[in-house]
């Protein structure tokens, strides 16, 4: 069976400090940006490990009222309507089309796994300039179970029909690595700025982008 390579999308393929002139707008400050999407990940662990689901894009605008709140400042509907519409429109990082290209010419299917809604999803695609490289799009939101639960890599695995044994996760951020893990998934950590892997739980593979490509491709070569 056809090898499949799961693509996390914000941060590992898409490049978030397009956002940041926003956030310097509003905040006077570029890593208000940071502090807002780490919130947005620590709502995200937090409801899935209560098990209560929450839409990943409600949860970004929770997440940004309570970067409203910490800095003392009040959030227009019209910066979340401008910030909505940028995640639509994240740029992909330099490398990104010639590690998924990597990827292609050596045999993998290339499968986008994400937390974002299907429609934030198929927007991004439609703009970040790689859409032509990519087989499949998922979106964990119908399985109602965000990474990194179990769940929502078993239910990307069954969308896709393929199976643990063969497939892999290639993600910039360390949570994701160790959920794909504890799915039975191979991993693959790409190196991004401010990004760090958890010492407890490394992926099989780290990182720049199309370095990681090169070594899974020389992995699935191994395993044939």
């Amino acid at each position: 069976m056809t090898p499949t390579v799961f693509l996390d999308m914000n941060e590992t393929l898409l490049d978030l400090s397009a956002l940041d002139g926003l956030f310097v707008a509003a905040f006077g400050d570029p890593g208000a940006r940071t502090q807002w999407f780490g919130l947005l990940l620590q709502l995200a662990l937090t409801h899935t490990l209560l098990g209560e689901y929450r839409d990943f894009s409600a949860l970004g605008g929770a997440a940004l009222r309570a970067l409203g709140e910490a800095r003392g400042l009040e959030i227009s509907g019209q910066f979340q309507d401008e910030l909505s519409a940028g995640v639509r429109m994240l740029p992909a990082h330099p490398d990104t089309r010639e590690g998924l290209e990597i990827l292609r010419a050596g045999g993998a299917r290339l499968v986008c796994l994400t937390n974002n809604p299907q429609s934030v999803l198929d927007a991004q695609l439609e703009g970040a300039g790689f859409a032509d490289l990519i087989d499949g799009a998922v979106s964990v939101d119908p399985g109602q179970m965000l990474k990194p639960g179990r769940a929502a890599y078993e239910y990307g695995l069954s969308r896709t029909g393929a199976h643990t044994h063969d497939s892999w996760l290639l993600a910039a951020h360390a949570w994701d690595i160790a959920g794909a893990k504890a799915a039975g998934l191979r991993t693959a950590f790409v190196e991004r700025p401010g990004q760090a892997q958890n010492p407890l739980m490394r992926a099989d593979i780290a990182g720049p982008l199309p370095a990681v490509a090169r070594a899974l491709i020389g992995r699935l070569g191994g395993q044939a």
